[in-house]
């Protein structure tokens, strides 16, 4: 079997920083489509700005089904920000994972978030760099051979 190198905090932080760009983009192409004016105000501009705009809802919607989970389960092995990190997501058996793995995957980030980010934290610190989500779900992030 080929080995494998992990994919520590820092590259993932990365490919995540390089999905929201992408995230953003994609609210922007909707807002102008649909003339969503509110995408494109500035916070404190409106009362109740705590609500998203419905482009962002879609551009959010979006990334997670399309880029987090069915690029995750196919053949791509991870995100567009995961792709431009060269890294992916596998099994712990180093094999890819399917669509159901990859949508329970997603729901574990929410167990990665509580308490302070702690669980995508972990993948700074221990030695397999995995981070809770991986851990409960039996995945690896590793860099592309």
């Amino acid at each position: 079997m080929e080995k494998y190198k992990p994919a520590g905090f820092w590259v993932r932080f990365l490919a995540n920083a390089i999905d929201g760009i992408l995230t953003y983009i994609i609210g922007a192409i909707i807002a102008i489509i649909i003339n969503d004016e509110r995408f494109f105000s500035s916070p404190g501009n409106e009362a109740n700005t705590w609500y998203s705009s419905p482009s962002e809802d879609i551009s959010n919607l979006i990334y997670v089904v399309v880029f987090v989970i069915i690029f995750t389960a196919s053949k791509y092995k991870g995100s567009p920000g995961k792709l431009a990190c060269r890294i992916q997501v596998l099994n712990v058996e180093m094999t890819q994972i399917s669509m159901l793995k990859s949508i329970g995957r997603f729901f574990a980030y929410f167990l990665s978030a509580l308490p302070l980010g702690i669980g995508f934290l972990m993948a700074g610190w221990n030695e397999e760099k995995k981070a809770l989500h991986d851990i409960v779900c039996s995945t690896r992030v590793v860099y592309r051979i």
